[in-house]
């Protein structure tokens, strides 16, 4: 009984002896109050704000993990899904540029015949 009150009233002290945490901002597609007030404060130097501008231009991410290296899709390009059998006995749907086989699949034949494999756009 005297260990469950100690274990009881170490919690709430311990509860209550924490910072409240910082609210909760969500934001769909526009600026935060928070970021809006920060900018609102901030003094702008306008001698350097081309430079400013310039060096904050973050660089495109093309791939769906951000990777600089995989490169947008041209809109002439054929794309087509890989179409080997997998180890479940069914077509792989990745896709993939051109007509071949995805990175896991290179050098297999594919199941389904290749007009089945091109992606219309």
């Amino acid at each position: 009984m005297l260990s469950a009150t100690l274990v009881g009233g170490g919690f709430l002290l311990g509860r209550a002896g924490r910072p409240a945490p910082p609210p909760l901002v969500v934001g769909r597609g526009e600026l935060s109050l928070a970021s809006l007030s920060k900018e609102a404060s901030a003094p702008r130097n306008d001698a350097g704000a081309e430079k400013g501008r310039a060096a904050q231009t973050p660089e495109p991410a093309y791939g769906p993990d951000g990777s600089p290296t995989e490169r947008p899709t041209d809109p002439e390009e054929i794309i087509s899904i890989c179409g080997a059998r997998t180890k479940k006995g069914t077509p792989c749907r990745r896709r993939v540029r051109g007509t071949g086989r995805c990175w896991q699949h290179r050098g297999l034949p594919a199941m389904l015949p290749a007009s089945k494999l091109i992606v219309p756009n």
